[in-house]
């Protein structure tokens, strides 16, 4: 079967995790620099988008279901996309996104070939991602951002109308520095396997720029001995036509060497290590929804503590021990106030505290629960698809290791035959 160059969003194996409805192919290509309209001057970068799926409320507007559906976008549709997902799907792992300006492993300008064919790259991770899961991938809005052909108006519709939770903000800044009491095994142990997957891809990364870099030197040192071949060659030439012919041949060996080492360097910079990074940042968004698990439990937690002493400081006025301290007691005396009666309306008040805790801490427990088993959920299918990536992007590097070593091999027997001759 031919390879068509689209990522296939395929359904995952196991059957704990639930599986994508329909098959969904996405492919991030052709990135261009293109003018401002007339309300902005700025130049952006618009990047081809074409899905092929047998979802067939994609293909209403389609001749047949086997159409390729094709759309343009720029990087701030790819980003309105993520923050509409993030919104609507708060206990779903959302894949990131590359950052908006100058990525930390990317040199140059936001429009060098070098950048946009590296964020073409990552968002073609990005979409991928968002296709292989069960959830994000019958989203209503993803449908619209690849079918529509006026995303502008989509665009325009939302504006002001799509607003981050800001009680969860506040709640998450609050909790900060808080941490769950009892933190389940399960979770001890996901994050101990994320933070060693985390520290070992950071790892490789390093050592792949390292690399690269080598690999870029020793394509120009290739490059500059071509230059000084093609010297003697010119130098021979005319005085001894043998010896320049066999430089010639040898030359165009070093060549092919150069150029070899040239395109698995560029492999290497423009997606490996691109993978290497949308994956660091994959395992971060895990993260902060494990966060956000958390933050559910220790809402749980501190409501939890708060009616405990609610109950207790209740069992001390009945049993006669709680109440103001003495100082306290006395004034009330001096100021007339009957004891007794006082100590019967903070039992009354604290009745009514408790039993308004008591649901609003069935309800956090409640959540807390269900937010806790949506998140392993999440990380199950975080880990299928973290696994299959990785086997891809390995067989990837090993593919294009293969290939550059049977083309030096072709190339190099050649020139062994051609000096022999």
């Amino acid at each position: 079967m031919p390879d068509t160059g689209f990522s296939v969003g395929q359904p995952l194996e196991a059957e704990t995790v639930q599986k994508p409805q329909y098959k969904l192919e996405i492919l991030v290509s052709d990135p261009q620099k293109r003018s401002g309209d007339q309300t902005t001057a700025s130049s952006y970068v618009s990047y081809q988008i074409s899905t092929k799926t047998d979802n067939p409320a994609y293909h209403k507007n389609q001749k047949n279901d086997d159409d390729i559906i094709v759309v343009h976008r720029r990087y701030s549709d790819l980003l309105l996309l993520y923050n509409i997902l993030l919104n609507d799907h708060p206990t779903c792992i959302i894949p990131p996104l590359p950052d908006k300006k100058v990525f930390q492993y990317i040199a140059g300008d936001r429009f060098s070939q070098s950048f946009t064919q590296k964020r073409c790259h990552s968002l073609q991770n990005f979409l991928r991602r968002v296709a292989n899961h069960p959830v994000l991938s019958n989203s209503s809005v993803l449908m619209v951002f690849l079918v529509s052909n006026d995303w502008d108006a989509y665009r325009k519709s939302l504006s002001g109308h799509l607003q981050t939770n800001k009680e969860e903000v506040t709640d998450a800044f609050m909790n900060a520095f808080k941490t769950v009491h009892k933190q389940s095994d399960e979770f001890v142990e996901i994050k101990e396997k994320s933070d060693k997957l985390d520290q070992n891809v950071a790892k490789i990364d390093k050592i792949f720029h390292r690399v690269v870099k080598k690999n870029d030197n020793i394509s120009e040192d290739y490059a500059k001995l071509g230059t000084n071949l093609q010297d003697l060659q010119e130098l021979c030439s005319g005085e001894n036509e043998e010896l320049a012919k066999k430089v010639k041949t040898f030359n165009e060996g070093i060549t092919q060497l150069s150029y070899g080492f040239r395109d698995l360097s560029k492999y290497l910079a423009y997606e490996y290590i691109v993978d290497l990074k949308d994956l660091e940042h994959y395992i971060d968004s895990m993260g902060q929804l494990i966060k956000l698990k958390d933050q559910k439990q220790i809402d749980y937690e501190e409501l939890s503590e708060y009616l405990n002493k609610s109950i207790n400081e209740k069992n001390n006025l009945i049993s006669g021990y709680g109440g103001s301290n003495f100082f306290t007691n006395k004034l009330e005396e001096f100021a007339g106030i009957n004891q007794e009666a006082a100590r019967r309306e903070k039992i009354d008040k604290l009745e009514t505290k408790i039993s308004s805790l008591t649901g609003e801490l069935e309800s956090a427990k409640k959540i807390a629960d269900a937010f806790e088993q949506e998140t392993l959920k999440e990380v199950a299918l975080f880990e299928e698809l973290k696994t299959r990536e990785l086997k891809d992007s390995l067989g990837s590097l090993a593919d294009h290791h293969i290939e550059f070593y049977q083309k030096m091999l072709e190339a190099w027997v050649k020139v062994d035959e051609s000096l022999q001759n």
